[in-house]
């Protein structure tokens, strides 16, 4: 039975870690849980029956003595907690992003290292079922080899959404968010892009942080990708939404639930068609021209199962021995490309992403880690 403690237990632990905990009854037993804020200790600890609840992690590592500490506090405390939790000789598996820049981040793998524990990055996103099932159809004689990848977002913040810490990030789109979908970028294509090249105007607003990132992505061979993250529009919210061409086919990937019902007709065939969609969490579908096929939907909190199942392959790992995905040195990586992107937009050039890729002890000629679809 793998012991947890909990660092932090705001929205990241109640909405995602403590719910994916408790599907995995049986391999793991959540032992404490620590935040500065009484609120959150007592209404978490009552929901959750936490056997204990802290003020300081110090004092809650040194008494428990977990063997995985979880750090799900605002992203300036990562390297910090990180560092504590592995001189106490415990694994960590920690909220995105790792640290604040790529030099604490290779700290943090160096300390790891020294102290033989794993440190893990909650990059949950590949484990859905969505994108699981969409890895596994790249390459097969349905959907042939990838060749384009197009994701975008539209989000309308708000009073809640911009609450605490979040206001404070002047990089928060990509550390926040845009790390996620570079992370599904990697895991598709099932390697790094080696140019990069983005534009991230603010328009007219007065917001601390960045609103939007529009990123261009190539690769050795041709191939490529785009992303466009928008937090200035108006219009209808769409979480994630993810467009992958293939040589026979496209699957389209959506994270969010929602009912639809379309009606229309295919102007060449000139036939009428009607369908209607019902989605808890999000759907993945596989198209060819005007055939289509649902070929995974996800349940009403995609965000815990996929940590349940990310999770799981750090127990094994821990059990078993091996690097598991989502390890700290590949998403180093994966955070590479964000300043990376960051780099292009403000000298208004393309990048190659070579320097931004590799950390001490790493070669860019390895290709990065990749991640399985089931724990």
């Amino acid at each position: 039975m793998i012991r947890i403690a909990i660092i932090g237990l705001g929205a990241a632990a109640r909405n995602i870690h403590l719910p994916a905990y408790s599907k995995l009854r049986g391999k793991v037993r959540v032992v404490a849980g620590c935040d500065p804020d009484e609120g959150a200790r007592a209404s978490q600890s009552a929901k959750w029956g936490l056997p204990e609840v802290y003020e300081d992690p110090r004092a809650m590592i040194e008494s428990t003595k977990p063997d995985v500490v979880s750090i799900c506090t605002p992203p300036h405390l990562h390297h910090e907690q990180s560092s504590m939790a592995l001189g106490y000789g415990c694994h960590v598996f920690c909220e995105k992003p790792l640290a604040d820049d790529l030099q604490e981040v290779d700290d943090l793998i160096a300390k790891a290292e020294a102290a033989d524990r794993l440190l893990v990055v909650n990059s949950e996103f590949p484990f859905m079922n969505i994108h699981a099932s969409a890895k596994k159809l790249i390459g097969s004689p349905r959907f042939g080899r990838l060749l384009f990848l197009h994701a975008s977002q539209t989000f309308r913040p708000t009073e809640a959404t911009e609450a605490g810490w979040r206001q404070e990030m002047s990089r928060r789109l990509g550390l926040e968010f845009g790390v996620h979908v570079l992370d599904l970028v990697r895991f598709f294509f099932g390697e790094d892009p080696v140019r990069i090249f983005a534009h991230m105007p603010r328009g007219s607003t007065k917001a601390r942080s960045d609103v939007i990132n529009v990123i261009s992505l190539e690769f050795s061979d041709g191939r490529g990708a785009s992303i466009v993250l928008d937090r200035l529009s108006k219009g209808p919210e769409r979480y994630l939404k993810m467009r992958l061409d293939g040589e026979f086919a496209t699957i389209e990937t959506s994270i969010g639930g929602e009912v639809r019902l379309e009606v229309g007709l295919h102007t060449r065939a000139r036939r009428p068609y009607m369908r209607l969609g019902l989605a808890k969490g999000g759907t993945a579908v596989l198209q060819n021209g005007d055939r289509s096929t649902t070929i995974a939907r996800e349940g009403i909190n995609p965000f815990a199962d996929a940590t349940a199942v990310h999770f799981a392959n750090m127990i094994e790992a821990i059990q078993n021995g091996g690097e598991p995905p989502g390890n700290a040195r590949d998403n180093r990586r994966t955070l590479g490309l964000v300043f990376a992107a960051y780099d292009s937009a403000q000298s208004g050039e393309a990048l190659d992403t070579d320097s931004y890729l590799t950390g001490a002890g790493d070669s860019v000629t390895n290709p990065p880690g990749r991640r399985q679809g089931e724990a």
